[in-house]
């Protein structure tokens, strides 16, 4: 299965978008690291909060009554299986009863569009749902209706875009009336963050239990302590209530929410099984229920997907083969203005595309994060990265972890973190320099002739532009004391003849130029073979992403004669 396909049935597991739509709005995302967008400000989220505690415990042939989520940064569209779940979310709605004290939420804002209501939160809108009903369902009608019982009990509605916001507190003086005034009656958005994973992958719930139900609830604004948010999964008769893909859906970190499971928070028995996440914020409770309840069919193909998915987030192991074990570390001179983060992506997506276990093992300055998956990827392979502090000590551990869970480690770091050795580390089998690609084609001087600029271009021969290049490119590398594997070039168009007689010029050197990745484009995001990419780009990347893993030595090799070299070449400085 191409990646396109396969990240695309996935989504729609979560979502419940259809096939078109996914791709399209795949297709405008900047990669795939997130191809669930998550929400970007905090009024965003809050709303999410309150339209999903309206929604907790609508029932209908789909979760929660949603039959479809569009998720984008900025805002999320909520298609809706019937009036009734539309009402539910009106419901929100603040307005003034005859004793003029206010219910719903106060800053909530809602406006008739032509099938849709379109939901703003805060005093500039930043937080923004659309509601769509389903086929023949007239929703601006239903928000007509809503306002009409409203003001047959003698209420005044407080939603239009024409009623004011309340005025901003003053900023030396605090007013409890004015506080109490600008808070929500009876509705509290309890941990937005948990709410708006939730929301924006509902659908995942009937891919999980076929015949089920499920009802979210948040916590009462009375009780003080227990999880924020509860899903009580009501399981078919016959079926297990323990479900292992319930903490591996939610603790996937690509494209599912990341809310990993407690490990004491786990609690299993004939009667329910109880699991927490995330600190505890977050309960799924599953209960027996009597019968089967009646919900839409499931796709084969993205059940597939989604079965492919959770393989991986249990351990990156494979049970079928030994890993390899390979640790490769990439080097830069600290003149040259290349990216081995870019590079180091570009190898790991294409061998995990080509069905290896891939991890980019960073070494920087800051907190040290256990590996984590950052693509999604088809078949066997993965791409995970782990982070481990400078100075921590941890590093020999973290990479004797790595040979024995994945076939290829990818180590990077940073040049300045240890200058004498350019950062080269003995522990690693090879070690890859990272440099622009771009080879001295000619020499231009200028002359200054009876007051006239004149400029002059010396074509260079291969052998003269490898000598070039390598003083411009290379001179903070002790290539003459520490041995490396072979080059990696950064370029931005194809080798041509004059390029591939300066790389045999530089073999008879002693550097081989292994292969030849793209660099960024400025005007354009970071993409990988994993992510949405041209198909002839993907295959030349693909191809040189190869040819350099066919180029590297054994894994776990005797590191001796290169920690005499690092001691030799230390001592002589």
């Amino acid at each position: 299965m191409d990646i396109e396909r396969y990240v695309v049935n996935v989504r729609r597991q979560f979502t419940g978008e259809t096939l078109m739509g996914a791709r399209h709005r795949m297709g405008e995302l900047d990669d795939w690291s997130a191809p669930i967008p998550a929400a970007r400000n905090s009024e965003q989220r809050r709303l999410e909060a309150y339209v999903l505690q309206a929604l907790g415990h609508v029932q209908g042939r789909h979760p929660l009554g949603v039959v479809e989520a569009v998720p984008l940064t900025d805002r999320l569209t909520l298609r809706l299986e019937s009036p009734e779940a539309v009402s539910a979310v009106l419901s929100l709605l603040p307005f003034k009863d005859r004793r003029k004290s206010r219910h719903g939420v106060i800053d909530l804002r809602a406006v008739s569009q032509s099938r849709s209501v379109g939901l703003a939160l805060g005093r500039s809108g930043s937080g923004r749902v659309q509601l769509l009903g389903p086929r023949g369902c007239d929703v601006p009608s239903v928000l007509t209706a809503h306002r009409v019982a409203i003001e047959e009990r003698q209420h005044v509605p407080l939603w239009t875009e024409e009623t004011p916001h309340d005025p901003l507190p003053r900023p030396l003086r605090k007013s409890r009336a004015s506080a109490k005034r600008r808070a929500p009656v009876g509705l509290v958005a309890s941990d937005p963050d948990v709410a708006s994973a939730l929301l924006r992958r509902v659908r995942l719930w009937q891919e999980l239990s076929t015949g089920g139900m499920v009802t979210i609830s948040c916590r009462p604004q009375s009780e003080v302590e227990g999880p924020a948010w509860t899903v009580e999964r009501i399981v078919p008769a016959g079926e297990q209530l323990h479900d292992e893909r319930v903490g591996a859906v939610l603790g996937e970190r690509v494209m599912g929410s990341g809310l990993t499971a407690d490990t004491d928070g786990h609690l299993c028995g004939e009667a329910e099984c109880l699991q927490t996440f995330a600190s505890g914020r977050l309960l799924v409770r599953s209960v027996p229920g009597t019968g089967v309840f009646p919900t839409a069919g499931l796709n084969t193909a993205r059940q597939r997907s989604l079965a492919e998915l959770l393989r991986w987030q249990a351990s990156p192991v494979s049970s079928g083969r030994r890993p390899l074990g390979h640790v490769t570390q990439l080097l830069k001179p600290s003149t040259d203005n290349t990216k081995r983060a870019e590079v180091a992506s570009h190898l790991a997506a294409a061998w995990a595309y080509q069905g290896l276990r891939t991890l980019i093992l960073r070494v920087v300055h800051g907190k040290s994060a256990h590996w984590r998956p950052v693509r999604l990827s088809p078949g066997a392979g993965g791409m995970f990265e782990e982070r481990i502090a400078y100075g921590s000590g941890e590093l020999a551990g973290a990479l004797a972890r790595a040979r024995k869970h994945f076939d290829h480690t990818i180590l990077v770091k940073a040049s300045y973190l240890d200058p004498p050795m350019a950062g080269l580390s003995p522990l690693a089998d090879d070690h890859l320099v990272v440099v622009c690609g771009v080879f001295p084609r000619a020499t231009q001087t200028a002359t200054m002739r009876a007051a006239v600029l004149e400029h002059r271009a010396v074509a260079l021969s291969p052998a003269e532009s490898a000598v070039a290049w390598l003083h411009t490119r290379l001179t903070r590398i002790p290539l003459a004391h520490l041995p490396v594997t072979g080059l990696v070039l950064q370029v931005q168009d194809a080798a041509d003849e004059f390029d591939f007689l300066v790389d045999a010029e530089l073999a008879d050197r002693g550097l081989t130029v292994l292969g030849r990745l793209p660099a960024r484009n400025r005007h354009i995001g970071f993409r990988t073979v994993l992510d949405d990419m041209p198909d002839h780009q993907r295959s030349v990347i693909l191809q040189q992403s190869e040819q350099i893993r066919n180029g590297l030595g054994p894994a776990q090799r005797n590191a001796d004669a290169l920690k005499a070299a690092i001691h030799a070449y230390m001592t002589a400085l």
